[in-house]
């Protein structure tokens, strides 16, 4: 048995002998193969027999020959990547912890990461005029929150909350003044 790791959501997609895998995630509808796709064999027990069963054969001048050409290299490799992901993962719920909105990734669907708010001045936004509305249709300088996912890492921006009230009442103001003219 196979599993293949979707690299969007990293949710592992077990693969039987014999059956082709899946095209798209299951679980973010996002697509695998190609080269953003990982595939990890689960009997690499196996494997690590056959190669000691190997050595055993050789003699030991040809074992000391061979030791630095072993896999052992590539299997600590795996290692650190595996518990630099998990410190990584632990990282990323702590800090999902600590937020009071969580927005959801519009891409994967992974919960995104509030990374901090930018500010826009007047000079740098040109607000589109409304009729209805009498002026602009959201007057600046305002901020906006911005969200990263930790696992695609698209970005989102959103008005921050602040702003959101004044929005919210100069577009019910302009709406109740609309309704008594007519």
């Amino acid at each position: 048995m196979a599993v293949i790791v979707c690299p969007w959501c990293q949710s592992e997609l077990p693969v039987e002998e014999g059956q082709e895998p899946e095209r798209y995630c299951p679980i973010c509808d996002n697509e695998i193969g190609g080269y953003r796709s990982l595939q990890i064999g689960l009997d690499r027990n196996e494997e690590l027999e056959e190669d000691a069963e190997a050595r055993a054969e050789l003699d030991e001048d040809e074992v000391e020959d061979l030791s630095g050409l072993a896999d052992w290299d590539e299997d600590k490799d795996l290692r650190e990547k595996s518990e630099s992901l998990l410190v990584y993962e632990e990282a990323v719920e702590k800090l999902l912890d600590e937020q009071e909105t969580v927005p959801e990734c519009p891409h994967c669907r992974e919960y995104m990461l509030e990374a901090g708010n930018r500010v826009v001045d007047a000079d740098s936004f040109l607000s589109r005029e409304s009729d209805m509305l009498g002026g602009p249709v959201l007057k600046a300088p305002f901020a906006m929150t911005m969200y990263i996912c930790p696992s695609c890492f698209s970005m989102q921006y959103t008005l921050a909350e602040e702003n959101r009230t004044e929005f919210a009442q100069r577009l019910s103001g302009a709406g109740a003044e609309q309704k008594k003219g007519r």
